[in-house]
């Protein structure tokens, strides 16, 4: 069965994302597409204005599991966020292909690592930031280093509004 592959994480996906969507139906559904992201991207700018000079020049390092690996690179990058380093727990080697299109030459790719592997990858590239589940926290945590839990959104207590 044909099917396609959208990424809604980051303003620069979501809109590219929305486009190839539309592009499989009429000009009206098209011309809707376009006045959508025009509606938000006041909205988006706003947010990487206030963001992006703060986190321009970061990189992070990444280990979970879907298909985020690969589609928050560019939210990552929409910020100013490096991705250094990303990996799966269970990927297919269809996944590691993707990656590959979201990723330059220098990032790591890692697959199902240990504990002590992640670490060891961690202190070699020296990320800014950790973007993980819950079971790698505490230790990223415990050697100083800004961690954010990608498994279940509910933990940030952000107010979007």
């Amino acid at each position: 069965m044909p099917w396609m592959e959208f990424n809604f994480f980051g303003p620069t996906k979501i809109a590219a994302s929305l486009r190839e969507i539309a592009a499989k139906f009429d000009d009206k559904i098209q011309a809707n597409a376009e006045k959508v992201i025009a509606k938000y991207q006041p909205v988006m700018d706003a947010v990487l204005k206030k963001y992006r000079p703060r986190l321009e020049g970061n990189t992070v390092m990444l280990y979970v599991g879907g298909l985020r690996p690969r589609h928050v690179v560019p939210a990552f990058e929409d910020v100013g966020i490096k991705v250094v380093g990303t990996g799966y727990e269970f990927a297919h080697n269809d996944d590691y292909k993707r990656t590959t299109h979201y990723i330059d030459n220098a990032t790591i790719i890692y697959d199902d690592v240990t504990a002590y592997e992640f670490e060891e990858f961690v202190k070699a590239k020296k990320p800014d930031l950790i973007a993980s589940g819950i079971k790698e926290k505490y230790v990223f945590q415990k050697m100083g280093l800004p961690f954010r839990q990608m498994h279940s959104w509910d933990y940030s207590e952000l107010d979007y509004r």
